[in-house]
């Protein structure tokens, strides 16, 4: 899936009838930041993230997209990172990105020492 194809996802999935819809460069930067969450966490266990991965593996591209659409449709409950009730205006919470990743994305593991 191409970046295009991800933020046209993003767009359609958070749309909520408002009219509000946050810029390109914003949902650009949450699905960037998302991706790059996935490979941290995908190889925290094994020494970090190797030279020349760059792109989130095929199978967890739909982890990143929902990441970056549960961010941004949690703001605004209790926590309140921003909202705007009757403008619906919401904002996005990073740490409930963060949080869906780590529940849905499986790290990569090795037995033995680390040469």
């Amino acid at each position: 899936m191409t970046d295009a194809q991800k933020l046209i996802t993003v767009q359609t999935l958070i749309k909520d009838g408002s009219g509000y819809m946050p810029s390109d460069k914003t949902l650009n930067t949450y699905i960037q930041m998302a991706g790059d969450e996935i490979l941290a966490w995908m190889y925290h266990m094994v020494g970090g993230v190797p030279s020349g991965v760059t792109k989130v593996p095929s199978q967890y591209e739909g982890i990143q997209i929902y990441a970056v659409v549960v961010g941004w449709t949690h703001a605004g409950a209790e926590g309140q990172g921003l909202s705007i009730e009757n403008g619906v205006h919401r904002d996005f919470r990073y740490s409930d990105m963060l949080d869906y990743i780590h529940n849905n994305v499986m790290p990569f593991s090795r037995v033995g020492a680390i040469t």
